[in-house]
């Protein structure tokens, strides 16, 4: 499985969880200089390998993501290998959706008619954390599960 690397910051953030996987991986503090200055290529994939290692820990916790533009709104449902959306798009083009309130409120009022909604489930085996990646690359946030738990009954309505 392969990610992307963490960024400066985030390395930076997980310094010494980055030490214990060096050590664990038979990397002193020396070694690590040295390699750094013979080897990058090597530090580099290192690197990769711990990045890959987080965010695949990250990602094997996630339940619930959620993406808004001013014109659609998906929430999905992460349970083991397959996910669930709720995707409601928007036909109003001259009321924008603004934030998860106010889409909340909209669709909590009574039915309108500006809405169109759709709902999909998806097995996906063992590339499940290649999704949930996939949808973090294209700005998808970690949900709250009552988010979920209103739009999915907005969708039985």
């Amino acid at each position: 499985m392969r990610f992307r690397n963490l960024t400066e910051i985030e390395l930076e953030a997980l310094s010494e969880e980055l030490v214990q996987f060096l050590i664990v991986q038979g990397i002193d503090g020396d070694l690590w200089l040295e390699m750094n200055q013979k080897s990058p290529q090597k530090a580099i994939e290192l690197v990769s390998l711990f990045s890959d290692t987080v965010l695949e820990k990250v990602y094997s916790k996630v339940q619930h993501m959620s993406f808004l533009s001013t014109q659609i709104f998906s929430i999905f449902k992460i349970e083991g290998s397959v996910m669930q959306a709720v995707v409601v798009k928007n036909k109003a083009t001259n009321k924008p959706f603004k934030n998860i309130e106010q889409l909340i409120d909209l669709t909590s009022a009574s039915e309108n008619e500006t809405f169109e909604i759709m709902c999909a489930t998806r097995e996906l085996e063992d590339k499940i954390l290649d999704e949930i990646h996939r949808l973090t690359e294209q700005g998808c946030l970690i949900a709250d599960p009552k988010l979920w738990a209103h739009f999915a009954q907005y969708h039985k309505n």
